[in-house]
C-alpha cells in the first residue's frame, strides 16, 4: 500500500508546486527586483536551498505518516488472518479510517506552513548575504496572499482523489462511521475557496505590478512578451483546478449513480461507501438509510408471505415472473415506472362477484409516462375489492387508499399496502381461524396489521384509506376511515356525508396502538356509497382563477356533494364534472358501492298483521298461544319472517327458557346485525344459557362498534371474570379508565359490585 501511494502522490503534489506557485514567484521577483548577475546567482542559490528544504521536509513528513498508515494496515491484516479481528467493533480500524478522511486537510495545511517557512527563510536570510531590498516586504506579503490558497486547493483535491481507493479495502470498508464523525467540506466551501484561490493569482500579480510601478520598481521592457508570459503561467492553474473540481464531482456522481443503478435492479444488499467529506459523502449516509428501509420493507413483505398455501405461492411466483420480464425490458428511466405499474396492476383489481352488491372503480393517477410507445399512469392511489366469507356469511370488502408522496414514493406505499392486503385476503380464504372471525374483528385485525407494517417506516411512508365490509344479505356496512375523505351516501338523489369527524390518523402514524373501533351503517336497497381520495377536493377551480387571475384551490369540502348529485352517483359523470369545473392537481381514485337489496328478506304482506296478533296474545298473558302463532308463521315462510324470532327470543326469555331464546336470537341477528340493543340482550341470553364464549364474542363485537357503551363494557368484564380470565377483565377496565378518566363514580361502583360478585378476584 505504501509503494502505491507515496511515490505517485508525492510526484503529483510536488510537480504542482513547481509548475504553478514557483513560476509565479520567479516571475514576480524578475520584474521587480534589481540585482547584479552575481547577486541573482546568490539569490537563486538561496531560493533553491530553501525550496529543497521545503520539499524534503514535506516528503519526509509524508513518508513517515504514510509509512505509519501502511504499518497499521499490515497489523490489521495479520490480526484478521489470526481470526482476532472483529469487523465493525475494532477501535484501531475505526481510528485509521477517520484519519484517512482527515489526511487531505493535513496536506493542505502543511503546504501553507511550508510556504510560510520557506519564503520566510529566504526573506530572513537576505540581509546576511547583502540581498535585502525594501521591496522584498511587498513581495513577501503578496506571496503569502497568492500562493497558499492555490496550493491548499490543489493539495487537498489531489490527496483526496489518491485516497479514494483506500476506503474500498476490505479491512476498513465494513467499519461503520457516523456522519458527524468525519470532517465536512461541502462544495459550497470548495468552490468558494477554489474561486478565491484562482482570483488571488491575477489580482495579486496586477496589484504587485501596480505597487511596483508606483514606487518605480517595475522593470518591464516588452509588454507583449509580459502578457504572453502571464497568460501562459495563468492558464495552467485555471485548467488544473477546474479539472480537479470537475473530477471530484464526476467521481461523486459516478458512485451515486452506481448505487442507484443497483437499487433499480433490485439489489438491496449494495452499500454506499463515503470516500470524502463532500456533499456526495454525506449523500452516501442517506443512501444507506434508504437502502436499509427498502431492505426491511422487502424482508417484511417476504415474511408475510412465508407459510401461505400453494395458491399464495403461485400468486407470488406470477408477480416474480412479471418482475423478471419487466427487468429485461428496462432500458431507460421510465422502465422503473413501468415495473411499478405492472406490480400494482394485479393488486388493484375489482374481484367482487355478487347478486346484491355492485362495486365500480375509477382511477386517474397524476403521473403519466410513456413506455414502448404506450402511455401509462403511476401514483399512490389504489382501489381494491374482494369477496370474503366470515362465519358462513358472504361479504364484499373494498379499500380506497392514498399513499403519501408523488409518483414513485406514493406508488411504493400503494405497492406495500396492496401486497399486505392481498396476503390478508388469501389468509382469510385459507385459514379457518380467520374464516370464523366476526366482521368487526376481521376488520380491526386487518387495519392493525396494515398499520404495523407502515409504522415500521418511521413516518416516512403514510397512507390514508377507507376499508369497508358489506354483508351482502342485509346491506350492513362496517368500515374504518384513517384520515381519508369522508364517505358519501347517495340516497333518493341526495348526497350527504356518512361521517362528520376524524377517527384515526393515517396508517404508519406513531401512537395509533389502541382504542380502535368500527363504524357501521345500514344500507337500504338502492343506496349508493361513494369513496374518493383527496384528489376530489384538490381542484384548481377555473371560475375562481378567471375572477382573481390567480391559482385558487377549492376550499369548499361540500362542493363534491353537488357533483355527486349532478352526476347521479355515477363515477364517470362525477369525474367529468370535476374536470369541467377545474384542474385536478392530485391523484384521483373513486369507488362506487351500490346495494341492490335481497328481495328474499322482504317481509310478506301479512307480516304486520301476524306480528300484531302475537303481541295482543302476549298482552293478555297468553304467551303459549303467541309462541305457537309465531312458530306457525315462521314455518310458513322461514326466510321473510326472521323478525318473528326476535319476539320469540323475548318470550322464551320471560319464561326463562334460555336455550330456546338464544336459538331464536341467533337466527334474528343473522338478518339484523344492525340491531345493537338486541345484540346486548343476546349476550345476556347466552350468559344465562351458560354459553359464555358466545356471549363474550357478541359483547366484544358490540364493544368494537360502541366503545362508549358502559352497560356492555361492565357486562363484558363480568363475563371474563366468570371465565376466570382475570387478565382480560383488568385490561378492559384499565382501558375504560384511560379513555374516560372523569367517570370516577361509575368505575368505583363497578369495582364494588365486582368485589361482591367475585370476592376472590383483585379488582
Amino acid at each position: 500500500m505504501f509503494k502505491t501511494i507515496f511515490l505517485p502522490l508525492t510526484i503529483r503534489l510536488e510537480a504542482f508546486t513547481h509548475l504553478v506557485p514557483v513560476p509565479f514567484a520567479i516571475y514576480m521577483a524578475s520584474i521587480t527586483q534589481v540585482y547584479s548577475i552575481s547577486e541573482w546567482l546568490l539569490f537563486l542559490v538561496l531560493c533553491v536551498t530553501s525550496g529543497t528544504l521545503m520539499v524534503l521536509g514535506g516528503c519526509l513528513w509524508r513518508y513517515i505518516i504514510l509509512k505509519k498508515i501502511s504499518t497499521q494496515f499490515e497489523n490489521l491484516q495479520i490480526e484478521k488472518n489470526k481470526e482476532t479481528y472483529t469487523i465493525g467493533s475494532n477501535a484501531k480500524s475505526k481510528e485509521l479510517k477517520l484519519f484517512l478522511y482527515r489526511y487531505p486537510f493535513y496536506e493542505g495545511f502543511l503546504i501553507i506552513l511550508r510556504w510560510f517557512v520557506g519564503v520566510g527563510l529566504i526573506f530572513a536570510a537576505t540581509p546576511f548575504f547583502n540581498l535585502y531590498r525594501p521591496t522584498l516586504w511587498t513581495t513577501f506579503l503578496l506571496y503569502m496572499v497568492m500562493i497558499p490558497p492555490i496550493s491548499f486547493v490543489a493539495y487537498y483535491f489531489i490527496t483526496e482523489n489518491a485516497f479514494r481507493n483506500l476506503f474500498k479495502l476490505p479491512l476498513i470498508r465494513p467499519i461503520t462511521i457516523e456522519p458527524n464523525e468525519i470532517p465536512k467540506f461541502d462544495y459550497f466551501k470548495r468552490i468558494l475557496i477554489s474561486f478565491f484561490a484562482l482570483a488571488a493569482l491575477p489580482v495579486t500579480v496586477l496589484g504587485y505590478m501596480l505597487i511596483s510601478s508606483a514606487n518605480g520598481n517595475l522593470y518591464v521592457k516588452n509588454p507583449s512578451l509580459q502578457v504572453l508570459i502571464i497568460g501562459i503561467i495563468f492558464i495552467f492553474p485555471l485548467v488544473f483546478v477546474a479539472y480537479l473540481v470537475a473530477k471530484a464531482v464526476r467521481q461523486g456522481l459516478s458512485d451515486t449513480s452506481h448505487i442507484l443503478d443497483e437499487l433499480s435492479k433490485g439489489n438491496f444488499s449494495v452499500v454506499s461507501m463515503p470516500s470524502s467529506g463532500d456533499d456526495f459523502g454525506q449523500q452516501s449516509f442517506h443512501l444507506n438509510r434508504v437502502i436499509q428501509q427498502l431492505n426491511t420493507m422487502y424482508t417484511e413483505i417476504f415474511t408475510l408471505n412465508v407459510g401461505l398455501e400453494t395458491k399464495v405461492k403461485e400468486r407470488t411466483l406470477e408477480l416474480e415472473n412479471s418482475l423478471e420480464e419487466v427487468k429485461k425490458l428496462k432500458f431507460q428511466q421510465d422502465g422503473d415506472y413501468f415495473l411499478t405499474h405492472l406490480l400494482l396492476k394485479p393488486l388493484g383489481k375489482n374481484q367482487v362477484s355478487s347478486e346484491f352488491v355492485s362495486i365500480d372503480f375509477f382511477l386517474k393517477q397524476k403521473k403519466r409516462f410513456e413506455f414502448k410507445g404506450k402511455e401509462y399512469e403511476i401514483g399512490g392511489d389504489l382501489n381494491i375489492a374482494h369477496n370474503v366469507i366470515l362465519q358462513g356469511k358472504k361479504f364484499s370488502v373494498f379499500v380506497n387508499s392514498d399513499a403519501m408522496g408523488k409518483s414513485m414514493q406514493g406508488a411504493g406505499g400503494a405497492l406495500v399496502l396492496g401486497a399486505v392486503f392481498q396476503s390478508i385476503i388469501e389468509r382469510t380464504y385459507l385459514s379457518s381461524n380467520t374464516y370464523n372471525q366476526s366482521p368487526e374483528r376481521w376488520l380491526k385485525n386487518a387495519f392493525i396489521e396494515m398499520h404495523k407494517i407502515f409504522e415500521g417506516f418511521d413516518g416516512s411512508m403514510l397512507v390514508s384509506l377507507v376499508i369497508g365490509l358489506i354483508e351482502e344479505d342485509t346491506g350492513f356496512l362496517y368500515f374504518i376511515n384513517a384520515e381519508h375523505p369522508w364517505l358519501i351516501l347517495y340516497r333518493d338523489e341526495k348526497a350527504s356525508f356518512l361521517e362528520n369527524e376524524l377517527s384515526y390518523r393515517k396508517l404508519g402514524t406513531k401512537g395509533l396502538n389502541s382504542g380502535i373501533f368500527i363504524k357501521t351503517f345500514r344500507l337500504l336497497p338502492g343506496d349508493t356509497i361513494i369513496s374518493e381520495s383527496d384528489g376530489r377536493d384538490d381542484l384548481l377551480l377555473f371560475s375562481e382563477q378567471i375572477e382573481s387571475n390567480q391559482r385558487q384551490i377549492n376550499q369548499d369540502e361540500n362542493l363534491i356533494l353537488s357533483y355527486v348529485e349532478q352526476g347521479k352517483g355515477e363515477l364517470d359523470s362525477i369525474f367529468n364534472l370535476l374536470s369541467k369545473n377545474g384542474e385536478i392537481t392530485d391523484d384521483l381514485s373513486l369507488i362506487r358501492v351500490h346495494y341492490k337489496g335481497n328481495s328474499e328478506l322482504l317481509p310478506n304482506p301479512g307480516f304486520s298483521k301476524s306480528y300484531q296478533t302475537a303481541k295482543k296474545l302476549v298482552e293478555v298473558g297468553n304467551i303459549d298461544a303467541a309462541i305457537d302463532s309465531l312458530q306457525k308463521q315462521i314455518l310458513a315462510q322461514p326466510i321473510t319472517n326472521k323478525r318473528f324470532h326476535k319476539l320469540l327470543a323475548k318470550l322464551h326469555f320471560k319464561r326463562k327458557e334460555y336455550t330456546e331464546a338464544t336459538e331464536h336470537a341467533q337466527v334474528y341477528l343473522e338478518s339484523h346485525p344492525f340491531d345493537l340493543n338486541f345484540m346486548e340482550l343476546s349476550s345476556i341470553l347466552l350468559h344465562k344459557a351458560g354459553q359464555i364464549d358466545q356471549a363474550i364474542e357478541i359483547s366484544e363485537r358490540i364493544r368494537l362498534r360502541e366503545p362508549k357503551s358502559s352497560k356492555n363494557t361492565f357486562h363484558l368484564i363480568r363475563l371474563y371474570l366468570v371465565k376466570e380470565n382475570t387478565q382480560r377483565a383488568k385490561e378492559i377496565l384499565n382501558e375504560w379508565e384511560q379513555q374516560f378518566p372523569i367517570d370516577h363514580e361509575r368505575i368505583k361502583k363497578w369495582k364494588q359490585i365486582l368485589r361482591l360478585k367475585f370476592p376472590n378476584v383483585l379488582i
